[in-house]
């Protein structure tokens, strides 16, 4: 990777993000600018409604601009891609699965056309163990506590190893 892109992996010009509403058009967000280096930890703080769910949202390809342009490791954002995760403020676990079937739903929707089943059981018992949840594999959401289920969903989202890691107050 060239240095360019490596002081510049994500990378926001002059984004603007608005909303239409029963009240008329509401701005959530004008001329954005950010560029994030590989490897770079950053937080983005601010008071309720103020932006912060938008930007994380354009960057993990769930909406798009009204103008402007996101990149991530030179690539427009169009849509949502594996190098890019997100754990939700909401945990948004199925309520009839287990622990081991909801991160299972994700790691088979990205890597079930190149592993096995094993393998790909193998990768979702990994990132349960990797938040400290195997002693939880059998259990329903409603059988967990709330901090154990944004551990199912931060599982969800590192399972796949992505290169940029969003988290929306977990």
């Amino acid at each position: 990777m060239d240095k360019t892109l490596q002081d510049r992996y994500v990378l926001i010009e002059n984004v603007n993000m608005e909303f239409v509403t029963k009240k008329g058009v509401f701005q959530a967000l004008k001329d954005i600018n950010l560029n994030i280096k590989e490897g770079e930890f950053i937080s983005i703080i601010g008071h309720s409604g103020c932006g912060k769910s938008t930007v994380l949202n354009l960057i993990a390809g769930l909406l798009e601009p009204t103008s402007g342009h996101l990149f991530c490791a030179g690539r427009e954002i169009a849509k949502p891609g594996p190098e890019r995760a997100v754990v939700f403020q909401n945990h948004s676990l199925l309520p009839w699965l287990t622990c081991f079937e909801n991160v299972f739903l994700a790691v088979e929707r990205v890597f079930g056309d190149k592993e096995s089943k094993m393998q790909l059981s193998a990768r979702t018992k990994a990132a349960l163990e990797l938040v400290g949840l195997s002693h939880a594999i059998d259990k329903r959401p409603n059988e967990i506590s709330g901090g154990m289920k944004q551990r199912v969903g931060i599982a969800r989202a590192l399972m796949s190893r992505p290169k940029v890691l969003l988290m929306d107050e977990p």
